[in-house]
């Protein structure tokens, strides 16, 4: 991948498939200090992909798994993990390539998981976050997450606290009068 930015239109989100695991598991080592094994990454995109099942794309028995890369010039630069259950999302992981920060992947990335999960209704949208992770922090807030909590030394490797974030959506709707 060049450091230049690509065109907006060179870059694309899509969901991930098998192939993408090795990328994904290569850029958890990369930038988590507890990243998912690629065992754990290929798990998940089976479970987006509905592994298999009656075509379901992740859909089946009141759950939802979402699995999505973002690619430019054909190489994986970042990537999402979402599941929702019982009208309720939770954010598993967001991540984009060192060399690809600034690129605003990560503001796609989660434009188009939002939207995804936008019927998940009065349950809202969970995630998790390091407390010092001033970049993730600053995203999720500007996408409309405000903090609604904090477990203490949650994270290991270095030991610290997570930060807990919630997003609601509540469409309005309009009758005639």
């Amino acid at each position: 991948m060049r450091d230049q930015e690509p065109a907006a239109a060179g870059w694309d989100i899509r969901p991930l498939g098998g192939e993408d695991a090795a990328a994904v598991a290569g850029l958890e080592q990369e930038i988590f200090g507890m990243p998912w094994t690629k065992e754990t990454v290929e798990a998940s995109i089976r479970h987006a992909k509905g592994a298999g099942k009656n075509g379901s794309g992740g859909k089946g028995a009141g759950m939802r798994y979402e699995a999505l890369g973002v690619y430019a010039e054909g190489s994986l630069c970042g990537y999402l993990f979402a599941a929702a259950a019982a009208g309720e999302g939770e954010l598993h992981r967001i991540a984009v390539a060192p060399a690809a920060r600034r690129w605003h992947m990560a503001d796609a990335l989660m434009e188009e998981f939002l939207l995804r999960f936008s019927d998940c209704g009065e349950g809202g949208i969970w995630l998790e976050v390091r407390a010092g992770n001033e970049a993730a922090v600053s995203l999720y807030r500007k996408h409309g997450f405000s903090e609604a909590g904090r477990r203490k030394n949650y994270y290991h490797n270095p030991v610290e606290d997570a930060l807990i974030f919630v997003y609601h959506y509540f469409p309005v709707s309009y009758s005639a009068k």
